[in-house]
């Protein structure tokens, strides 16, 4: 694929990705600088990333009716226009109002983005190197963020993403109305494999909030072995690092070696990260674990992603799940909260291993039938 073709896929799921990964910069800076509370700052995060749900999963009908460039545009400009009100409105009902917003214009992009990458020859790679690309811009944006807002005040933060945001745009400018089908039989459209499709779908919603779970008390289970301040933040930013090396993995791979092996490492090294993260109680393996937690994030998104594109070329199924797997995520922390409670964490360990290889094992026949069939093939 040309850099010209993938540039702006790059671009736009890099938009897209914005309520998700400022999360903490937007939390925050409600709390700190509009005077909202902890709850009501942790709603207005909450919606917003709903609202992205919600959108890709209702939008592709919509964006498959208008193909052109229009549409995403049009979600670029909402995502920009809110992060630039964020900067100007004050009270909970307004910051309500941009969180949907700015939720609509992400959710929008996610699904005209995945429905473009769906038809490509090639999505697990191709979303390796967007999924590499925008990890890296995002933790650099991360870390300059915070001494931005400390100088220049919480509004700053807020303007500087918006004109991010304007200053992509332009590159959307390059979105073909359409990538050519790959392997289209005779134009007309294909049936969806809905027992596959279901599938898939099954094995997100028992493996993701372990996904989101472990994440969300990453930093607890730290302070709980005894890491300080400059350790955790040490642990974070490696894991930070790992996401781009597993990102450049998926990109390099592939599915040459067909769908089952990569998937299945993946699965295995995501079993291997919440064992250590939850159960570790020295920091050698705690560091472990946070490691391979990162190693296997974007790498586990590009696969699970990338299958859905698979099983549907127009577009709509990987749309839908990339919307539809931010909810097992987010429920992850909720439901790792309320079986710990305050209690010890590493009791959590072993049920979250074997969870993540149960729902290894649902997967593995399909893959494996995939592969056979030669519909998986990079």
């Amino acid at each position: 694929m040309r850099a010209g073709d993938i540039a702006p896929l790059i671009g736009g799921t890099f938009l897209a990705m914005y309520p998700m990964m400022t999360t903490p910069i937007l939390v925050g800076g409600l709390v700190d600088w509009a005077g909202l509370s902890g709850e009501q700052a942790g709603w207005i995060g909450t919606l917003s990333i709903g609202a992205v749900a919600l959108a890709s999963m209702l939008l592709p009908r919509l964006l498959h009716r208008h193909p052109g460039r229009a549409l995403p545009f049009l979600f670029a400009a909402m995502l920009a226009v809110g992060y630039a009100g964020y900067s100007l409105v004050a009270g909970f009902p307004a910051f309500v109002a941009l969180a949907l917003v700015t939720g609509i214009g992400s959710g929008g992009l996610l699904a005209a983005m995945a429905m473009r990458i769906a038809k490509t020859a090639q999505p697990d790679r191709i979303y390796g190197i967007i999924y590499a690309t925008a990890s890296i811009v995002f933790a650099a944006l991360l870390f300059a963020l915070p001494p931005l807002g400390e100088a220049w005040g919480v509004p700053a933060e807020f303007r500087l993403l918006a004109l991010i945001a304007v200053g992509v745009m332009p590159v959307l400018a390059w979105l073909k109305a359409d990538v050519a089908s790959v392997g289209g039989e005779g134009g007309g459209v294909a049936r969806r494999p809905w027992a596959m499709i279901w599938t898939v779908v099954l094995v997100m919603t028992i493996a993701f909030p372990l996904y989101g779970g472990v994440y969300a008390f990453s930093e607890r289970r730290a302070v709980d072995i005894g890491l300080g301040a400059a350790a955790i933040g040490g642990a974070l930013a490696a894991a930070t690092v790992m996401t781009v090396v597993g990102a450049l993995l998926v990109a390099w791979v592939g599915t040459r070696p067909g769908r089952t092996l990569p998937t299945m490492v993946t699965m295995a090294v995501a079993t291997l990260s919440y064992g250590l993260v939850l159960g570790a109680a020295t920091p050698p393996l705690f560091l472990a674990g946070m490691l391979a937690f990162g190693l296997m994030q974007m790498a586990l998104n590009s696969y699970f992603f990338g299958l859905a594109s698979t099983l549907d070329r127009e577009g709509h199924v990987a749309a839908a799940l990339q919307g539809y797997s931010l909810i097992p995520y987010a429920l992850g922390a909720g439901l790792f909260g309320s079986l710990a409670g305050d209690g010890d964490m590493r009791l959590l360990a072993w049920p979250a291993v074997a969870i993540s290889i149960f729902a290894a094992l649902i997967l593995l026949p399909m893959l494996i039938r995939l592969d056979r069939q030669g519909e998986a093939a990079a």
